[in-house]
């Protein structure tokens, strides 16, 4: 069997979106599994691929990236994982042609606003309003960024089990409008209870047997059932956008698309200091879902050089 990681880039990138080789191979396995039965809902190549290619047949289209995952006792202004891999896709999505809108918790507008501006993303950046599926008319694709789904009882909740009251606003009205408009939907997510793995519930929670269960009494457990037309597992949600971007520069022989290592460590800094918090730990550090920061700038470092490598840059 030919080594993907010589044969097709855009497997590799898929394969580094899930931290193979940087973190517990229990997590990449998960991630892999999770990516594998996506494959099944939707068939054909490397997820980013299909992704890539996908979202090229909306050039120019209105899209809009929904991000942010509040609870107000331990993430009051959200986390870190989603807004920096939303700033970075958002940035490659605009250079690519797009016409691209930022949609944040109110709570997460400001650090989303800072981040933007630390790698000189210029386009607009709105409040997600209380009532989000009035929005349905406003863009032709949307994407959900670690951005909480609810579960079979109507409720957000954390990976651990807790209910999310009075922090993210729910987008999963808005994305079932989307779905019946016949509008393209796409998410990233890493652990299930993030809108899109109703895409794949039945396997999630065959993977994730922990999903099946919360600690707020409503039974539903943690797994989200909003579906999207397009679903990407990754290890820590920022991971899978940023192998989005590096499949628009394949896609697009521009390396100028690609959100690179130094940008990285930036935008870890930044989010830091404007109290984005790291969701496993609960604190603002330099740190993403209890994963050091050094190995996030590492993976984006991988992701650039299979690009530079594809495209004979190096």
């Amino acid at each position: 069997m030919s080594d993907p990681r010589s044969s097709d880039p855009f497997a590799e990138l898929d394969r580094l979106a899930c931290g193979a080789g940087f973190v517990p191979e229990e997590t990449a396995m998960r991630t892999r599994a999770l990516q594998a039965a996506t494959h099944r809902a939707v068939p054909g190549g490397a997820l980013t691929e299909a992704i890539a290619r996908t979202l090229l047949s909306h050039r120019h289209d209105r899209v809009a990236l929904f991000t942010g995952f509040v609870l107000p006792d331990a993430f009051p202004c959200g986390e870190n994982d989603g807004p920096l891999g939303t700033v970075a896709l958002a940035r490659a999505l605009d250079r690519a042609g797009f016409d691209v809108t930022i949609c944040a918790d109110p709570p997460v507008v400001d650090g989303v606003t800072w981040l933007a501006a630390e790698i000189g993303v210029g386009i607009p950046i709105a409040s997600i309003p209380s009532e989000p599926a009035a929005l349905a008319d406003s863009f032709d694709v949307a994407f959900a960024i670690e951005k909480p789904g609810v579960n079979a009882a109507g409720h957000l909740h954390t990976w651990d089990g807790r209910r999310i009251e009075g922090g993210s606003v729910p987008i999963d009205s808005l994305f079932e409008n989307l779905t019946a408009a016949g509008k393209l939907t796409i998410a990233i997510g890493d652990r299930g209870n993030e809108i899109g793995f109703g895409t794949i519930r039945e396997e999630l929670l065959s993977l994730v047997p922990e999903a099946r269960r919360c600690t707020c009494g409503c039974g539903g457990g943690t797994a989200a059932v909003t579906a999207a037309a397009l679903l990407f597992p990754a290890a820590v949600s920022n991971w899978g956008a940023y192998a989005l971007c590096a499949a628009l520069a394949l896609e697009l022989g521009d390396r100028t698309l690609l959100h690179l290592p130094e940008q990285e460590e930036r935008l870890l800094n930044v989010a830091a200091v404007r109290g984005c918090r790291d969701g496993l730990l609960r604190t603002a550090a330099f740190r993403v879902d209890g994963i050091s920061g050094s190995i996030s700038i590492r993976i984006v470092d991988a992701m650039r050089a299979v690009v530079d490598t594809a495209l004979g840059t190096t």
